[in-house]
C-alpha cells in the first residue's frame, strides 16, 4: 500500500511540474487586457474579460486557433501552404442603426514589394518572392465606428491579426549573420527532393479608416469607399524549410520592423470588397536587411 501511495504521489508530482503554466498578463487602470498563457501544449492568448477574444497556438505552431464569440478561424499551416478554415454558429442580425461598418471578416492578399534596394548585398537580389504563394491571411476580429447623424461615413477602427507568407522564389532561406547581425541568405542547394522554403511573420493590426457609403447601389447594398492607415505590431515570426518528407522551422525576430503603417483604400459593395496596402514602413529595421517596401493586393469578406 506505501508502495503504491507513493507512486501515485510521484505521478502527480510529475503531472504538475510537466503542467505548470507562465502566465503574463496586461492590465490598464486595475484591468486584465491581456492575459498570455504558455505551457506543455501550446500558447493562449487572452484579449479581455470572459467574453474577449482567445487565440490558442499549439506547440509546434502549425495550428492557430481563434475563438471570437460565435466565430472560430482555424489557421492551418500543412504542405500545401497556410489556409484559413471558418465557422460559425448562425446569428441574427441586429443594427441599430443604417451604416455598417466594413473592417471586420476575413482578408486574403498577395505579397509584393513596391520598391527593392540591395545595394548593401552588392546587387544581390535573394529575396525573389512566389507572387501567387506569397500570400497573407487577415483575420479582423473587432470594428467600431463613430459615424455622423446622416449615418453616410464614419471613422472606423478595430483590431485584427495577419498572417503574411514570402515563399521564397530561390533555394534559400535567411538567417542573422552571427557577427554583423545583418539578415544574410543561406543556400539550401544541398538538400535533397527540396520542396519549399518561406518566412512568415505575425502581426496584431489596428485601422484608422474614414469610410463612406454612396449614392451608388446594387440590389440592397451601398457602394462603399474606405481608405486610412493600418497600423501593425509585430508578435511573432519564423523560417520554415520542407524538405525530403522533413520539415524545419526556425523562430526568431530576423530583424523585421517591431511597428508598421500600411496606407489602405478600399471599394465595395455588401460583404466583398477589394482593397490595396501601402507599406510606409521597410520589411526589415534600417541597415539590417534589404530595403524592402511591401505591399498587398487583395479581396476581403466583411461581416462573415
Amino acid at each position: 500500500m506505501k508502495r503504491l501511495m507513493t507512486l501515485f504521489l510521484c505521478g502527480a508530482l510529475a503531472t504538475n511540474l510537466f503542467a505548470q503554466e507562465d502566465t503574463t498578463q496586461v492590465k490598464v487602470l486595475k484591468k486584465n487586457v491581456v492575459t498570455v498563457v504558455e505551457d506543455g501544449r501550446g500558447t493562449k492568448v487572452k484579449v479581455g474579460e470572459n467574453k474577449g477574444v482567445e487565440v490558442i497556438t499549439d506547440d509546434w505552431g502549425d495550428t492557430t486557433r481563434i475563438r471570437i464569440g460565435r466565430r472560430t478561424f482555424d489557421v492551418v499551416e500543412d504542405w500545401h501552404g497556410t489556409h484559413v478554415n471558418v465557422s460559425k454558429e448562425p446569428k441574427r442580425k441586429n443594427w441599430a442603426g443604417s451604416f455598417n461598418p466594413h473592417w471586420a471578416g476575413v482578408e486574403v492578399a498577395m505579397n509584393l514589394f513596391s520598391s527593392t534596394d540591395y545595394s548593401m548585398y552588392n546587387g544581390n537580389e535573394f529575396f525573389d518572392l512566389i507572387p501567387g504563394k506569397s500570400l497573407t491571411w487577415n483575420i479582423n476580429f473587432a470594428e467600431w465606428a463613430f459615424k455622423n447623424e446622416q449615418n453616410n461615413f464614419a471613422f472606423v477602427t478595430g483590431l485584427g491579426l495577419s498572417f503574411s507568407d514570402y515563399r521564397f522564389d530561390r533555394r534559400i532561406t535567411i538567417e542573422k549573420d552571427p557577427s554583423s547581425g545583418i539578415i544574410v541568405p543561406v543556400s539550401l542547394d544541398e538538400l535533397e527532393n527540396f520542396n519549399k522554403s518561406k518566412l512568415t511573420m505575425t502581426y496584431l493590426t489596428a485601422p484608422l479608416m474614414l469610410e463612406g457609403k454612396t449614392p451608388l447601389r446594387m440590389g440592397g447594398s451601398h457602394l462603399y469607399l474606405a481608405g486610412g492607415i493600418i497600423g501593425g505590431l509585430h508578435i511573432g515570426s519564423h523560417t520554415k524549410i520542407k524538405y525530403d518528407g522533413n520539415k524545419d522551422k526556425a523562430r526568431g525576430n530576423f530583424n523585421l520592423s517591431q511597428f508598421k503603417f500600411d496606407l489602405t483604400g478600399r471599394i465595395g459593395f455588401g460583404d466583398f470588397c477589394v482593397f490595396v496596402n501601402y507599406g510606409l514602413t521597410p520589411l526589415f529595421k534600417d541597415g539590417k536587411g534589404p530595403e524592402l517596401n511591401p505591399m498587398m493586393i487583395g479581396i476581403s469578406f466583411p461581416n462573415i
